[in-house]
């Protein structure tokens, strides 16, 4: 039987842990460039909001679409003890790029809670749908990295 999780997404916004790390860019090569996610003036749109008309909206959209996903998708290893319970409890931050062409790649932990709740969140962003558009900077697709915190706790 399933345990009951609260998995409770931390607010997605410009403040959000390491987004604000480097002023503008990580620069990895000239085509390969990518973009901070607060350096993005357009942003990826997560599937299902691509008729909304503003940039705002599609950002909201894009929140709760992660946060949805995140509800439904995320498994909780099991834990049998209360030991166990407190050591996989806390927040795990998952580095990711959006490409260019909307898939998601370059997936790893900043900050882990537990190696089992590590595992799960890699698993679980890998698995994101690629989104409807990728981030857009002067007219041009480009890569943006993201860092999505997950706060786990039974």
């Amino acid at each position: 039987m399933k345990q009951f999780l609260s998995l409770v997404l931390l607010t997605l916004s410009l403040h959000s842990y390491a987004q604000g790390v480097d002023e503008k860019i990580l620069a990895i090569g000239d085509d390969d460039t990518t973009f901070q996610f607060f350096a993005v003036p357009i942003r990826p749109v997560w599937p299902g909001c691509e008729t909304l008309e503003s940039e705002s909206a599609r950002f909201d959209c894009f929140n709760y679409g992660i946060r949805n996903f995140l509800v439904n998708n995320f498994e909780v290893p099991p834990a049998t003890t209360q030991k166990e319970k407190k050591a996989q409890t806390g927040k795990v931050y998952v580095d990711f790029v959006i490409e260019k062409d909307g898939s998601i790649s370059s997936v790893k932990i900043q900050r882990g809670v537990h190696p089992k709740v590590d595992a799960e969140a890699i698993r679980m962003v890998k698995s994101m749908p690629d989104m409807h558009a990728p981030a857009y900077v002067d007219g041009k697709p480009v890569r943006m990295s993201y860092t999505l915190p997950i706060n786990v706790q039974y």
